[in-house]
Parts: C-alpha cells; structure tokens; sequence
C-alpha cells in the first residue's frame, strides 16, 4: 500500500490509501523522497478552474491525483531492469505525489550524489522552461524578456543564462522577493511592473516570454517585443480562448509558438534532465538557494493548496517531504 495526495472534487485535498501494482520485467520500486508541486498547474486543477470542454477537460477528471515531479530511493528492482538503476539510487521521474510508486525503469532519471533533493525536485518545471527557451530560438548574446517570476519563469531565466543570453529582463507585477530571485538566477535587469505598462527604459527584446499563465499577456507581449520578434506562451492557461492575438502580429511580422513540457519526451528528456543536474552542480544554473520557500508533510496537503489558492505569490517552489 501506499499513501497518496486526491483532489477528490475541486477545493478539497485528501491523502488516501492506495494499492501498488506487482513488480514486474522492467520496472522497479520507489520510495519517495520529496515532490515538488507545480503551482501553476495544480492550482488550476485544485480549483477546478479550467474552462469546459478544454484540453484540461481531456487531460484531468475527479477525483484526480495530482504532481509530476518527484524525487524517489530505488526501493526493489524487478527482471529486466537495464541501466545503472539499482537498490538506494536517487531517480527522478514525472510521477504524481505519493509515498511509493512502481513505474518502468525507463522513465526514471539518476540523480547525482552532488544534487541535492531540493534541487533535483525542479526537474519537471526545468524541462518546461527548456523547452520554451529552445522555442525562443536564444541564443549567445541575444535579449530575452521574460514574464512572470514564478517557478517557471525562475527556471526560464537561469536557462538564458547558461546559454549565455547577454540581456535577460524579468518583469513581474508582484513583491520584491521573486525578483531578487530572479536576478540571482542570472537576470541582468528586473522591471517590478505589470507589463500592460510597457518596458521602462529597456529596448524591444527579441524574444518575450510569456511564463504568467495570465491570458491577459498575450497582447501585452505582442506590443513589446520588436519588429519579427519571437513571442513564446511557456506552459499553459485555464481558458486558452481568453488569450487575444493583436494587429502587432501581422503588422510588424511577429511569430508566437507555444512550448509545452509534452514537446519534450522520451530519451532526450533524459539527457535534459542530467543536462540540469550537470548546470546545478557546478554552479552554472545559479541561484537555487532560496528557491524551495515552503515545506509540507503530505498529511497537511490541504494547507499547502490552501495557501496556493489564497496567495500563489507568497510562495515559490512548494515541496512534500515524505521522509
């Protein structure tokens, strides 16, 4: 058995009792160690608040067991397992809160002994930024604004500045806090505004990213980014109808492309995720001290959600320690 965080109707947490499969040829048996929970995400899915007959309608239903970025200790291997993978190992993998899971052996990734729980927990939320920069078609010396100095817009600027992106520009309309994070994490400017306002004294970028999941960006994007700039939507929205296109992209020759951590799967979602380990230990995806502001024991799963749903901003990578 083991014990798993339900939303078994919007609004309300429950941490259940559920049975684990048999082991069987190519799959092993975790412990978890931590998870770390996607805020944006499993707000909208804790609050129900995604429009009806969406793509979250096809993806999510109730009771709906929530997470997909956890940090698990190789318990058991079963006939089979090919790899490295063995008894004690760290792995992560895209697998949701619960305090033991079997999974194929496949879809887990080895954990570094010098990447700490905390750190490794970002892998998921990592790959979403990933795959909006690479989007972004950055490059070395390019200009990137980014929007939103959540979790994924945390990940998105330190991506840049590994890269090595010479202009990095956060904008967020909230507090303080996010921002000094932001520019520990590479940012060359931060911009406490709503974006609606413009970009104060900072040239058009190239690229904007949008990492809010705010359908209210999309124009204000558009209206700020230069002449054949790159407008990338990282991640997602409740209600994608709400997000309005704007006379900038024809007039000025705009591109707007979504990125989605679905875009990224299979062997190279491994070689990103020890990609990101590789950055962390030596200090090149910088800032992550701080990052992780919330802990929570999953008994008290309704709290943590309770707090995300009342005031997302007062936090920012929020973990379940299952240890």
């Amino acid at each position: 058995m083991a014990e798993a965080v339900v939303f078994p109707q919007p609004g309300k947490v429950e941490l259940r009792e559920v049975e684990l499969p048999d082991l069987e040829p190519g799959q092993i048996r975790l412990r978890t160690r931590v998870s770390l929970i996607s805020t944006g995400t499993e707000g909208i899915i804790y609050s129900g608040g995604f429009a009806p007959g969406t793509h979250w309608d096809r993806w999510f239903s109730y009771p709906s067991r929530p997470g997909y970025s956890l940090v698990g200790e190789v318990s058991d291997v079963g006939p089979d397992v090919t790899g490295d993978l063995r008894p004690g190992d760290r792995v992560v993998a895209l697998l949701g809160h619960a305090s033991h899971h079997v999974a194929d052996a496949s879809v887990c990734t080895r954990v570094p002994d010098d990447v700490s729980d905390e750190d490794a927990a970002w892998f998921a939320l990592a790959k979403v930024a990933f795959v909006g920069v690479e989007a972004s078609q950055a490059r070395l010396g390019s200009s990137a604004v980014v929007v939103g100095a959540g979790p994924i817009g945390q990940m998105t600027v330190r991506w840049l500045a590994a890269l090595g992106a010479a202009d990095i520009v956060m904008v967020h309309r909230g507090s303080g806090p996010r921002l000094e994070l932001a520019r520990a994490g590479g940012a060359t400017a931060v911009l406490q505004q709503d974006l609606a306002n413009g970009l104060s004294g900072i040239a058009a970028p190239a690229t904007v990213l949008d990492c809010t999941g705010n359908p209210d960006v999309l124009t204000h994007a558009l209206a700020a980014v230069a002449d054949r700039g790159r407008v990338v939507i990282v991640g997602d929205v409740g209600d994608p109808s709400q997000q309005r296109l704007s006379s900038d992209l024809i007039v000025r020759g705009l591109t707007v492309v979504g990125a989605h951590g679905r875009h990224l799967l299979g062997r190279r979602e491994h070689d990103i995720r020890r990609l990101f380990f590789s950055l962390v230990a030596s200090g090149r995806f910088a800032g992550m001290c701080g990052l992780v502001t919330h802990k929570f024991a999953p008994r008290n799963g309704a709290e943590a959600y309770a707090l995300l749903d009342a005031d997302r901003s007062a936090t920012m990578g929020v973990i379940f320690d299952w240890q």
